[in-house]
Parts: structure tokens; sequence; C-alpha cells
């Protein structure tokens, strides 16, 4: 399911062909979602259309995806979101839980997504902006270049060097790790890039697909 604005849960998508032309990234993705507040539309931004659990607390700090409980789920805004651990570029692993009092983007990327190539050009730049007001930017990449098949440690290597990344994590994900249909063990994700928020608090404030380098930067400015 898609995050929106506080009390607006995507039930039903509507899909069309768009292209921008002022500062939104789509490459050759096919879709869009309409992102809406109540009646009025809010933004729309072009997606790479892509539809694909994990569960016991763990002690140690293995890569071992989402790690389910009780008091968190995947669904709504205002969600806590449950903890996850990944491997970053440097080999070392990434736990969400040690972020808590920081605003976290998440990037749900893969590598065979055109639009998710164009975004992450821009990853760095908006780490580097925001870095001293607490926001951490994380790339997820879901997939490598093959739908399905999570990335290898080479393809993680390719999208730092390639985008020029050198301080925001890039994670290690895959289908089994992160993604769950039902949002309660992992992320109900349809299309990539997927743009989720999360407040200093560890809850959801908002989320879209595709990538416009003002309309993220817009969503960072909310949750400061």
């Amino acid at each position: 399911m898609i995050f929106y604005k506080k009390g607006y849960l995507l039930h039903e998508v509507y899909m069309k062909s768009l292209f921008f032309v002022l500062g939104l990234l789509t490459a050759c993705g096919p879709t869009d979602v309409e992102i809406k507040n109540g009646s009025t539309d809010d933004v729309q931004i072009g997606a790479e259309d892509h539809t694909g659990s994990h569960g016991t607390i763990e002690e140690e700090l293995d890569p071992v995806g989402v790690i389910a409980a009780s008091d968190c789920q995947h669904i709504d805004l205002g969600d806590k979101a449950c903890n996850f651990r990944l491997e970053d570029q440097n080999g070392e692993t990434w736990d969400l839980y040690t972020h808590t009092g920081d605003v976290i983007v998440i990037d749900f990327s893969t590598v065979w997504c055109p639009p998710c190539q164009a975004a992450g050009h821009y990853t760095q730049a908006i780490q580097d902006d925001y870095n001293s007001e607490g926001v951490q930017i994380v790339t997820v990449l879901i997939d490598g270049a093959t739908g399905g098949l999570e990335p290898t440690e080479q393809e993680i290597d390719e999208w730092v060097t390639t985008h020029n990344i050198t301080t925001a994590p890039v994670l290690q994900g895959s289908r089994e790790k992160m993604l769950d249909p039902t949002g309660v063990a992992g992320y109900a994700l349809g299309a990539f890039p997927t743009y989720l928020y999360i407040g200093r608090d560890m809850k959801f404030y908002g989320g879209h697909t595709g990538f416009s380098d003002e309309y993220v930067r817009q969503k960072i400015e909310e949750g400061l």
C-alpha cells in the first residue's frame, strides 16, 4: 500500500501514461499514481510499474530485513515503522531503529528501473543539503538488473559509483526480506521508485511513487 497525506491511504490506483518535462524524472516509466488530498489533486509523479516477510526479533545485528512486531506495520500514515536491518555498500549492517530521532527518507528502488536510476543522481545532493538537520536518505535496492533477483554486491557498488554516492546508505534488499503484500511484516510496494517518509518518532508521515527533486525536498521540510 502507498502512503499519502495524512488520513488518505490509496485504495484505488488510477494508472495512465504521462511524461513530465519540468523537474520530474520519469525516464521510461509507463505509469503514474495520482496523489490526492481530499478531492483536490496534489501532485502526479511517474514511476516504473512492478508488483512484487519476515519475522522474529533478532538480538544480533544481522541483515535480516524487516523485523515484524506487534506494535508496528506499514499500512497507513501514523503507523510506526517496523525495524529492518540490511547490509550497506560498506559491508556493514544498517539498522533503522538506531536512527530514531532522525527524519528518514526511504527510497525503494531497483537496478532495472530507469526512473530509479534517474532519481539516484540526486540522492547524495539531498543528503548533503539536509545532513545537518538530522535527515537520512536511504536507498533500498529491492532487485538487481533482473526483476525478482536481489542485487549483487557488484550491482550495489556500481550504483554507488554511477551516482557518486559517498555518505548516503545504499542497502542490499530483496523481495523476501522487505516485501509483504499485507503491509504488516514488510512493505506492499506496487511501483518503483517508492519514497516513504518517517518522522523523528519513527512514524510514517508521507510517501509517493516516482521522483521529483522539488517534491522530495518539500516532503522532507514537512518533517523538520
